[in-house]
């Protein structure tokens, strides 16, 4: 936990501080496993009571893009009695089915995640509520039933209608969670990135009726850095009259694709540095050995010593590597070794490995002459 936690925990009567402290480890909600949010912290307890003593406090519960802010509601003085809840302004008309709140009747005192279970069940019946706007609007209706019925599965989908007073309603949001494999991405991509790969997709409309949809494509903090940022995938823009069965699965395919294409570009840059260490292994200064991005040899032609680095794109081999040649005796007039990139020289996609790095050998060859000319005329000497 991180300082800032534990010094929330720490304002916490003792006898509640163990369901708080799971919800802030272990609640992670919705199908984007959102982290709920324990915040406006107070007690009420009179002012006799020795210690931390907060009892009561809002919880932010992640649910289709919206967040959904609950007060949960303990007595310091019987702590092991279940809590109240005081429900948002906006869900005025949520009215929870006792019946269905079996971690709430059946309240476990001992169990750290008692707390936990009965949100996890109001959830479930906030989730039917939604599920009872939509049936009052025919477009929404038929936007979350063609979902399902292409495939989509209900649990994979959260709606939430937001509410602007009696029979008014509000922007429409809809958060479904895209099924794409993302087993085949190499581990050194997600070691240090805990959590679930996922993407989920958010579009938002403007009104019950519809309106032009907004989306947001949301990823993972492992499958992000596989694909290179956020920035690197862009969707396209949801088309005016489209319906969601019409362009989700258009964004699932654009991401599955672009996952395969990062797939092969791994396995591809892997075989690439097999060739040139088979080829120049003895020279090798270093080299990624894990997302074999680059590799670098020191190099001597003519009793004049250079380093050659290679890097390759997270697109390779579609894109061509980028050779940079290095002198050892010369800088550039930022102090740095003076260096040249060179991105024109013969490639194609297709070659095999092996033939990339001997057409790389004779280019470096041929064009080691005209950079250690370079070096002299343009570089400092160190």
């Amino acid at each position: 936990m991180t300082a800032e936690e534990e010094l929330t925990l720490a304002k916490f009567s003792p006898g509640i501080v163990k369901y708080v402290e799971a919800l802030m480890r272990e609640g992670r909600v919705g199908i984007c496993s959102g982290a709920l949010r324990v915040h406006d912290i107070h007690t009420g307890c009179t002012s006799m009571v020795v210690g931390p003593c907060a009892d009561r406090f809002k919880v932010a519960i992640p649910f289709a893009g919206h967040s959904v802010d609950w007060e949960i509601i303990f007595n310091n003085s019987f702590p092991h009695d279940p809590p109240d809840f005081i429900f948002g302004s906006d869900e005025r008309n949520f009215f929870p089915n006792v019946d269905n709140l079996k971690h709430l009747v059946d309240w476990d005192p001992s169990d750290p995640n008692a707390l936990l279970l009965v949100l996890q069940d109001l959830l479930s019946e906030y989730k039917t509520l939604q599920h009872s706007l939509i049936d009052q609007h025919s477009r929404l209706q038929f936007e979350y039933s063609s979902l399902v019925e292409g495939g989509f599965r209900k649990e994979d989908i959260e709606v939430h209608v937001s509410r602007r007073g009696e029979n008014k309603y509000g922007p429409v949001n809809f958060l479904i969670k895209l099924n794409v494999d993302f087993s085949g991405i190499p581990a050194y991509l997600t070691k240090d990135n805990p959590g679930e790969d996922s993407a989920v997709l958010l579009v938002s409309f403007p009104n019950p009726e519809g309106g032009k949809g907004s989306p947001q494509l949301f990823l993972s903090p492992r499958v992000e850095r596989a694909l290179g940022g956020a920035m690197n995938l862009r969707i396209p823009g949801f088309p005016n009259g489209a319906c969601l069965i019409d362009y989700v699965p258009n964004v699932q395919e654009l991401l599955t694709n672009k996952v395969n294409q990062i797939v092969q570009s791994y396995d591809k840059r892997r075989e690439y540095m097999s060739a040139f260490l088979s080829h120049f292994g003895g020279s090798l200064i270093e080299q990624d050995s894990e997302g074999f991005s680059s590799i670098s040899f020191l190099f001597e032609w003519h009793d004049f010593f250079y380093v050659l680095t290679v890097n390759l794109s997270l697109v390779f081999p579609q894109e061509q590597p980028i050779f940079v040649f290095s002198s050892v005796y010369h800088e550039n007039s930022l102090r740095e070794p003076f260096h040249k990139e060179v991105r024109d020289y013969p490639y194609s996609p297709r070659w095999s490995a092996q033939e990339m790095a001997s057409r790389a050998r004779a280019f470096i060859l041929d064009h080691i002459g005209s950079f250690q000319i370079s070096s002299v005329r343009e570089g400092l000497f160190k």
